[in-house]
């Protein structure tokens, strides 16, 4: 089986892709540096050699077999020869087996190699409310994450409980403890975990991913008791991510749900991925922090005018996500065509 799997993964390893598409009877393909392209030289491979590649990742584990032929589709993580993991996500297309696989660091980037605001130190020095980290899919989510709970864990004596699907990157408990918890190994769901999380005594729970209302409820709910709560969703912008994190509830709901965020949201970073100039990609990012006026207009559902409050407090340490591709066009690291679609029409950011 590792002779089907050990090449495709060395391949991916040494051209540094980012991610890796395995379907049956269609060529592997590689995205490396954002660009997605099937390799020919890498063969196609059969469904049979599919399911012997999925027994690998799975190692021969028959419930977990049954349970991804059953729902069609299964999250995990997978550790390759050498230390290097991967978040695999198996699912199957046209009634045939396929596999993404998301290439997990094995080391650390600090925050300022990362290319973070300055500002997002604050993220990790508070000591309760909700900070959210959010992105469009392959934009560094883990890799932003892993940095910030590093930090955390570098210069607080705290317990970091993290619910996560798969977990990623397990850390090696420095001034802080931690607890990783994965979901179906180690507990049944995201909800579930965090009900039981206020009696594990954490001070900082990292959630993998908003995905329902309960998870969103939740998270909140702790935030409001002490706990600094860390979070990720899949939008681009601080407007997008408080009218998401809003959608996941009935209308009649959304006012006092609107009163929560209010009153916890602490911080929001959203980061996308764009061409540099010569080789690979660098993050652009757009930073939020809720002053008594922002908090008043998330109450308010004045969603349209938190666009114009970040721009108004640049100098406090806020920026959009424009000005900071801006800043980079400025220094010659990217051109403008490189971001330039993504903001047409900035009132909607």
């Amino acid at each position: 089986m590792d002779k089907l799997l050990k090449p495709i993964l060395d391949f991916a390893i040494k051209v540094e892709a980012s991610d890796v598409h395995i379907s049956a009877g269609k060529h592997i393909a590689f995205r490396v540096h954002g660009k997605l392209e099937p390799k020919k030289e890498a063969g196609i491979l059969s469904e049979d050699s599919l399911e012997r590649i999925l027994e690998t990742f799975l190692h021969n584990n028959t419930d977990r077999i049954q349970e991804f032929h059953n729902s069609k589709e299964l999250d995990f993580a997978y550790l390759h020869d050498g230390g290097t993991s991967f978040r695999v996500n198996a699912f199957y297309r046209l009634g045939k087996m396929s596999f993404v696989l998301r290439r997990i660091s094995n080391s650390v980037m600090t925050m300022k190699e990362l290319g973070l605001p300055a500002a997002v130190k604050k993220f990790t020095t508070a000591k309760q409310g909700l900070v959210l980290v959010t992105w469009p899919t392959g934009s560094w989510k883990s890799t932003s994450m892993i940095s910030l709970l590093d930090e955390i864990n570098k210069t607080r004596n705290e317990h970091v409980l993290t619910i996560e699907d798969p977990v990623e990157y397990i850390f090696e408990d420095n001034k802080s403890i931690f607890s990783q918890r994965e979901i179906w190994n180690d507990t049944t769901s995201f909800a579930n975990a965090l009900k039981g999380a206020m009696r594990e005594d954490p001070d900082v729970i990292m959630i993998g991913e908003m995905r329902d209302a309960e998870t969103v409820q939740a998270a909140l709910e702790l935030a409001e008791t002490g706990h600094l709560v860390i979070s990720t969703l899949h939008t681009s912008s601080a407007v997008q991510t408080i009218s998401r994190l809003l959608s996941f509830f009935p209308t009649e709901s959304q006012n006092a749900v609107r009163e929560k965020l209010g009153d916890t949201l602490v911080w929001v970073l959203s980061q996308r991925l764009i061409k540099k100039n010569g080789w690979g990609r660098v993050g652009i990012f757009e930073m939020m922090f809720m002053t008594t006026g922002i908090k008043n207009l998330v109450r308010d559902g004045n969603m349209n005018q938190i666009f114009s409050s970040i721009e108004m407090w640049v100098k406090e340490g806020m920026i959009t996500m424009r000005k900071y591709a801006d800043a980079l066009k400025e220094k010659g690291i990217v051109e403008e065509s490189s971001y330039s679609d993504y903001f047409q029409d900035d009132s909607q950011f």
